[in-house]
């Protein structure tokens, strides 16, 4: 029964002899009963808030996560890069140093882009290599940092507390608060390891200052007071609406207190140390409040809302004021004034309690009515308020997902996400397309039924269990119609609930398969035909050189003979080039690739009375036996092309690279042709070569994972190759 009738029916009973002691039980009821409507609203609106904060939270870890797959999954596909948006630690020098680095700019930055427009809480964004290179998402930041440079300050971010904690705990982390170099101003960051080809990299991470989390958490309010705690299952307070950076610069540390430190607060230590929720009354510098604690699992902690006592105490107090009144001058009319009056009281907090149940079941269009200006009242402005906000962060939290669920379904590419065992939860028209399948289909299917071998989807499982991820794995699919096609697949596994999920991308590649395969046939018969064709002719001339001609008719066979010997070259190179790709890297000895490709233009040098100096080094590089066509392309450009007497080849040591170089003492290379030296096709003004030689030598040094390039000289051409040390191997 409700409390203002238990209150109507005894004043009737009771005469008014004990009306005065009847009343005073009463107050004391509807005291109680307030408070335990209030304490259980406050519950409520905090519960609701943790929930919310913990959802916007994992959010932000998951994106996070994504953009870490991200880059560890297209790592070296980028073309260019801006320097303004890169950092080197600890100084801002050598930028030289990591131009093969610096070129995923391109992948890294829009990545960037797209996570901060879709978390417009993130004040910035940033990769921080293990090497000491730095991807930032604003460029600003930057030339604070050669400011800081220029003050005799460096700055490097493998020391900063996110990059090692996260480091350290190789999984996304959540730092304590620390003074950001970019704004001055305290800051958290979740950062997260990123790794390519098992090989740790670096950290990605968001900032999130901390201005931005009081405003979203400090702003649960009773009556004007109140205020909030985020609290660490370790007792450290994460936010606190008096943390301020408080004049420190950059460098300096930020101490968080610690709850299990602080009279009152300590109470609820153990409760937040074990992710409890409940309401509990301290004595806090001298007064008695209310701790109301709810956990935010995503930051392994609690909020906290403070509320001193006495604001609800005063609402009660001056309720058991008036009815004493009542009780005392206006006894005639006891039942109808308590009635009312009960009615008034009771009736807002029954509304507040209906209304925070609902709202905690997820209907967020819920308001309750606003009567007075009594803390009641406040109470239920403050309610309508939390519910308003609550539900404008859910609309944009569904906006974000239907921006994710638009490029889900707009992919030309298969997207999926199924189960450890095999069930298919999710795929996009393009994966329907590529099957032949309709959705409703393939989720009532088991994936293994699509690849042409079973035993496949187990190697799949082996290998991704490996790495947490796959990319570009060779599978043949098998469609609804029983055509098999070749694909590549790439995908991350997900741990989530003591649960295993796939997710990734199908691409079919038996088009350019069938395609590749074809026109490899067609270039070898052409190569093969071609060759042959030449031999032939090549017979043929030297026959007719050996018999009687005068000199005009010696002039044209030579000549022909030297077109058909360029010719013969020509297919050499461009079998290289075909081959350059094909062939396994290895141990190969440096000194004899070297000597081979000496000896292959040796006479010839000798001849043009060029001089070739090599003293040998004993050295062993990963390579193959593609490697002496290196050294006689560039012995043989220098000998054709630089007007050169010497030739000089040396070896050196630098880290674990060789440095091989290739020196002439000739005319050097035109500046109009330095910046595309290596490109198919270049050569010089007079030169009658077919501009393959050093687009092959290229090829096939960056196919060993090295770089070739051409230094500045006074005189001649200086090469030098970059090759990487296997004399461990």
């Amino acid at each position: 029964m409700k409390l203002r009738y238990k209150f109507l029916i005894i004043v009737i009973i009771v005469s008014l002899a004990p009306l005065l002691s009847i009343g005073y039980v009463l107050i004391n009821e509807s005291a109680t009963e307030i408070r335990e409507k209030t304490e259980e609203g406050l519950l409520n609106l905090v519960k609701a808030k943790s929930k919310y904060y913990d959802e916007q939270l994992q959010t932000l870890r998951i994106d996070l996560e994504k953009l870490a797959e991200y880059i560890s999954s297209n790592w070296g596909r980028g073309n260019y890069y801006n320097k303004s948006y890169i950092w080197i630690s600890p100084d801002g020098k050598g930028y030289e140093n990591y131009i093969e680095d610096m070129k995923n700019f391109e992948m890294i930055i829009e990545s960037f882009r797209l996570m901060m427009y879709k978390n417009d809480k993130i004040s910035l964004a940033y990769f921080g290599m293990e090497n000491g290179l730095c991807f930032l998402s604003d460029p600003n930041v930057v030339k604070k940092l050669f400011n800081l440079v220029s003050m005799g300050e460096k700055f490097d971010h493998r020391e900063r507390i996110w990059y090692t904690l996260a480091k350290e705990k190789n999984r996304t982390v959540w730092s304590p608060l620390y003074i950001d170099v970019n704004t001055g101003m305290l800051v958290t960051t979740v950062s997260s390891p990123v790794y390519v080809n098992e090989k740790f990299m670096g950290v990605v991470g968001m900032d999130l200052l901390l201005d931005t989390l009081k405003n979203d958490i400090l702003d649960i309010k009773f009556a004007d007071s109140g205020y909030s705690l985020l609290v660490g299952r370790d007792g450290y307070i994460l936010v606190h609406p008096e943390y301020t950076e408080a004049g420190k610069s950059w460098n300096e540390s930020f101490e968080e207190k610690n709850i299990f430190n602080i009279s009152g607060l300590s109470e609820i230590g153990e409760e937040i140390k074990n992710s409890s929720v409940g309401l509990k009354i301290i004595k806090l510098e001298g007064e008695k409040s209310y701790a109301v604690f709810s956990p935010i699992e995503e930051i392994n902690g609690s909020l906290v809302f403070i509320l001193p006592e006495k604001v609800i105490m005063e609402s009660v107090a001056k309720t058991i004021k008036e009815m004493a009144l009542i009780v005392l001058f206006i006894s005639v009319g006891i039942t109808l004034i308590a009635f009312l009056f009960s009615r008034h009281i009771t009736a807002p907090i029954e509304n507040l309690q209906k209304a925070t149940k609902e709202v905690a079941l997820g209907n967020l269009d819920r308001r309750v009515e606003v009567k007075g200006k009594d803390e009641v009242a406040d109470l239920a402005r403050d309610f309508n308020k939390m519910v308003a906000e609550l539900r404008m962060s859910n609309k944009a939290l569904k906006e974000s997902e239907e921006k994710y669920r638009g490029l889900f379904e707009e992919s030309t590419d298969a997207i999926y996400i199924s189960t450890e065992d095999g069930k298919l939860l999710d795929i996009n028209e393009a994966g329907e397309k590529l099957f032949g399948y309709t959705k409703e289909e393939l989720r009532k299917m088991n994936v293994e039924n699509l690849y042409e071998n079973k035993e496949d989807r187990n190697r799949f499982k082996k290998e991704i269990e490996k790495k947490g991820f796959v990319k570009d794995y060779e599978v043949r699919l098998k469609r609804k119609d029983g055509k098999i096609i070749d694909c590549l697949l790439s995908s991350v596994k997900i741990e989530k609930d003591g649960k295993v999920f796939y997710q990734g991308i199908i691409r079919d590649v038996t088009e350019i398969k069938r395609t590749r395969k074809q026109l490899e046939m067609y270039n070898s018969l052409l190569r093969h035909d071609i060759s042959n064709r030449s031999q032939i002719s090549l017979g043929c001339l030297e026959l007719l050189r050996e018999t009687p001609l005068n000199e005009e008719q010696r002039k044209l066979v030579d000549k022909a003979l030297g077109h058909l010997i360029y010719s013969q070259q020509l297919l050499q190179k461009l079998s290289i080039i075909n081959k350059a790709g094909e062939k396994r890297i290895k141990k190969v000895n440096l000194d004899k690739a070297i000597k081979r490709g000496i000896e292959s233009y040796e006479h010839i040098a000798k001849e043009k009375g060029i001089k070739i100096n090599y003293d040998g080094k004993k050295a062993f590089v990963l390579a193959n036996e593609l490697l002496e066509n290196v050294f006689s392309n560039l012995i043989e450009n220098a000998i054709n092309h630089a007007d050169c007497k010497n030739i000089d080849i040396y070896v050196r040591e630098n880290g674990d690279e060789y440095i091989i170089t290739v020196k002439d003492d000739g005319e050097g290379v035109p500046d109009e042709i330095r910046d595309k030296l290596f490109e198919w096709g270049t050569k010089g003004k007079d030169s009658k070569g077919s501009g393959l030689g050093l687009h092959l030598v290229k090829i096939i040094v960056e196919g060993y994972g090295g770089r070739i390039m051409l230094k500045d000289a006074e005189k001649g051409a200086v090469f030098e190759i970059y090759l990487k040390k296997a004399d461990h191997l």
